[in-house]
């Protein structure tokens, strides 16, 4: 050994505490340690505010975004943080506990990201579920129905706790004439939905066609799983029976008087309806109600009619529902998008008394002319000066035979407008093309983009 290289051994074996390495390879506790990556994790409550009994979940999120990385979510109990679940992320770093909600009172929560390969423990800011008891239900504004059920009005201030956080509900139509009714939901493979919409006329055929499991025990039953029930009401012509799309006769002033064949008719029909929507009512279930949708085109047989008159009929109808004892109905007015001039102003139509008002845009897909996804909310912001709480009501594409349309337009479009949305609702497949969220090719992706079917819109 050359006396150089021995000196250099030397200083290797004190600065290896005698071991000299032959292979030349660095020792691992001489080895920096690994660069700690920044990673934050961030806590959304979906809704932070709930009445008992009301669906809320946590989101956590890890950045940058890290598959299987374990969470620890953790409660403060007696001043002590507590684990009360463990889940893992997925892909996107990402993960939705369902909440406890039975009992009233505050919970604050945080979410732990277990240390990992090397990544240190992340803990979240704390963030406080606040669950409030039937009591304390009281919209703003205010219900147009001055004796409006408890379960009105919890509903109506759920939907107020969705505005105030910023968020959207989506929803699906279901057919509740057809048998497979529960499909489109089954279709989703497991998610869930916020908004559940139905018609009054189809449920009316739904109860007589003996369906294993009646319809409106299974609208009952989703709204008990945390649902807001959405009904509309393709009425029957009063003057020829025929459906809601025969427009041979349109004097809506017959209606007026219950003493015309026409009136007799209609109202006949309407307590018949008012009778359904008291079963929900014993069952302890609101249902949002819009009748005489879209009034302001010129489709269906109560299309276009003169203000005054479409005015007074819903104060007739309100009135009735209110004499007959029935309370659990928020008060809807839908219109439709104002996209060609045959569709009048819709805020010519804003019934006196309303609670929600909501619009109904469909994008045609039939030419070349409509590839690009859009929704035409014309209309909105006019009938939002006299309506605080708006909804989408009814969206989605028109004559879409391949379902490329894409519903995440509906959540880019919503951020555009003021108020924002309380809800969208696709409708369910039909002779006008696919429109369920299942049969869109975007549908299942948009539908998980907003965990619990809510949508953080700010």
């Amino acid at each position: 050994m050359r006396p150089r290289a021995a000196v250099l051994a030397w200083l290797a074996g004190l600065l290896t505490g005698g071991l000299i390495i032959a292979s030349g390879a660095t020792p691992a506790s001489a080895r920096p340690a690994p660069r700690e990556r920044s990673s934050t994790v961030t806590v959304r409550l979906s809704p932070p505010v709930v009445t008992v009994g009301e669906p809320s979940s946590l989101v956590a999120q890890l950045s940058p975004a890290q598959r299987g990385r374990t969470f620890t979510v953790q409660r403060v109990d007696d001043a002590t943080w507590t684990a009360i679940a463990t889940v893992t992320g997925d892909a996107a770093g990402r993960a939705v506990v369902t909440l406890d909600t039975s009992t009233s009172g505050a919970q604050q929560l945080r979410v732990v990201a277990e240390a990992t390969r090397g990544l240190p423990r992340r803990a979240s800011a704390p963030v406080t579920l606040r669950v409030y008891p039937d009591a304390s239900c009281t919209p703003r504004p205010a219900l147009v129905d001055p004796d409006a059920s408890a379960a009105a009005r919890c509903l109506a201030a759920r939907l107020d706790r969705w505005r105030a956080a910023g968020l959207m509900g989506l929803g699906q139509q279901l057919n509740v004439s057809n048998r497979d009714y529960r499909g489109p939901l089954v279709a989703l493979g497991g998610r869930r939905v916020s908004v559940v919409g139905f018609d009054l006329e189809e449920l009316a055929q739904g109860e007589t066609y003996q369906f294993p499991e009646p319809p409106l025990d299974a609208l009952v039953g989703l709204a008990q799983q945390g649902a807001v029930l959405s009904a509309s009401w393709h009425v029957t012509n009063p003057h020829t029976t025929r459906s809601a799309w025969d427009r041979s006769w349109t004097s809506l002033d017959a209606l007026l008087s219950t003493t015309t064949s026409e009136g007799a008719r209609f109202w006949a029909d309407f307590d018949a309806k008012l009778e359904l929507l008291r079963r929900f009512q014993d069952a302890g279930t609101a249902v949002v109600l819009r009748p005489f949708h879209e009034a302001n085109g010129g489709w269906f047989w109560w299309g276009r009619p003169d203000p005054a008159t479409y005015k007074a009929l819903w104060s007739m109808m309100q009135q009735r529902a209110w004499d007959a004892g029935v309370h659990n109905i928020v008060w809807a007015y839908s219109f439709a998008a104002k996209t060609w001039s045959g569709i009048r102003a819709p805020e010519t139509l804003v019934p006196a008394r309303v609670d929600v008002a909501g619009i109904d845009s469909y994008d045609p897909e039939g030419s070349s002319a409509d590839r690009h996804d859009r929704l035409d909310l014309t209309g909105y912001a006019a009938v939002a000066k006299r309506v605080p709480r708006m909804a989408l009501t009814e969206v989605g594409p028109e004559n879409s035979a391949a379902g490329s349309w894409n519903p995440a337009v509906i959540t880019r479009t919503a951020r555009t407008v003021t108020p924002r949305p309380l809800w969208s609702m696709l409708w369910f497949d039909d002779t006008a093309g696919l429109k369920q969220i299942s049969s869109l090719h975007g549908g299942l992706t948009w539908l998980d983009s907003c965990p619990t079917a809510l949508c953080y819109l700010r």
